[in-house]
């Protein structure tokens, strides 16, 4: 039996397996669901070689074509190895296909497979929209298998943990032998997480490998075993403690340069070097609109008619240009003849 927090740790493990799953049906029904996606024409298409078998390396040179190259050759061997059954470390043509075709939708499975498959030369390629589905599902198996690998890490840091113990902390609800979706169901409940009935099967679905649709002891310690080569997700960031406190003398003021006087300066110009002086930004003032500018006298704007209208309306002003009677007009803002 696991403690709280390994069941705790296994709980996020098999929510993990769910979610991945769920993502990777969603991505496959829609690659599958283009019209013209034939999984043959797939198949050859990755099948560079030509003898009938897909390995890792050309898995990786597919991703490169589509501009994928944060996939080592680890994380494409291992996925090989997810799918490979006979364990030669190629992927047949059955065993390709199990990749790409959608586990729940029987219908667009049959309808997939039963394409019309055109022949495709080594150096031809796919359309673009099928190519960038499949290398979405493709990715997306990285990613889970990345993100799988880190929660393995975090349980085997546990003390208590065992693949043994972790079997038998969620098959204690049912004493039949196996892991089904009743029991795991059972687990996660009692771990805070309620789970749907297709999350359920897609987690039986992605552990199983002999398709009796059970979870064995066996079949769990192997899904459970840490793979090489794949770069871990981290989760949670590491607590980080404050560092010390840095004690540096405190400046309060720059000091005061001294000057010394020499023979060319001036008395004057000694004593304002030696002064302290403290220098204000100057301060912009907007003016004011028909302002009278003191730089200019009044015979300024008499001399010139078209500065006229700048100078300040006054009452001598307006007697001045107005000699039959002026009043302000608060509308106009100025004096006006009546």
């Amino acid at each position: 039996m696991l403690g709280f927090e390994a069941e705790r740790r296994l709980k996020n493990f098999f929510v993990a397996v769910g979610e991945g799953e769920r993502d990777l049906e969603f991505a496959r029904s829609r690659l599958c669901n283009i019209p013209d996606f034939v999984p043959r024409a797939a198949f050859e298409r990755v099948d560079r070689s030509r003898d009938g078998t897909v390995t890792s390396g050309e898995i990786g040179n597919f991703l490169r074509d589509n501009s994928i190259f944060h996939v080592s050759e680890s994380e494409a061997y291992n996925l090989v190895g997810f799918f490979d059954s006979n364990g030669d470390r190629r992927l047949a043509f059955d065993e390709f296909i199990q990749m790409f075709l959608p586990c729940e939708d029987n219908y667009l499975r049959d309808r997939t497979s039963s394409r019309y498959a055109p022949s495709v030369l080594p150096h031809e390629l796919l359309p673009r929209d099928i190519e960038s589905a499949m290398c979405q599902v493709i990715e997306k198996e990285i990613n889970l298998q990345r993100r799988l690998e880190s929660l393995k890490s975090d349980l085997a840091a546990c003390l208590d943990y065992s693949a043994f113990a972790a079997f038998n902390s969620v098959e204690r609800f049912t004493r039949t032998g196996v892991l089904t979706t009743v029991n795991i169901g059972e687990f996660l409940r009692t771990q805070g997480h309620f789970a749907s009935e297709t999350e359920l099967v897609a987690i039986v679905r992605r552990i199983d490998t002999n398709g009796d649709c059970s979870i064995s002891s066996g079949e769990l310690a192997e899904f459970l075993r840490p793979l090489g080569g794949v770069k871990t997700v981290i989760t949670s960031s590491p607590v980080r403690y404050s560092s010390p406190v840095r004690t540096s003398p405190i400046r309060y003021s720059s000091p005061v340069r001294v000057r010394t006087a020499t023979l060319i300066e001036s008395p004057v110009s000694l004593n304002r070097s030696l002064s302290v002086e403290r220098r204000y930004s100057p301060v912009y003032v907007s003016p004011s609109r028909y302002v009278y500018d003191p730089v200019y006298p009044a015979s300024y704007y008499s001399r010139y008619p078209y500065y006229s209208k700048y100078y300040p309306y006054s009452p001598l002003y307006a007697s001045k240009y107005y000699p039959y009677g002026s009043y302000y007009s608060p509308t106009l803002g100025r004096y006006v003849a009546y």
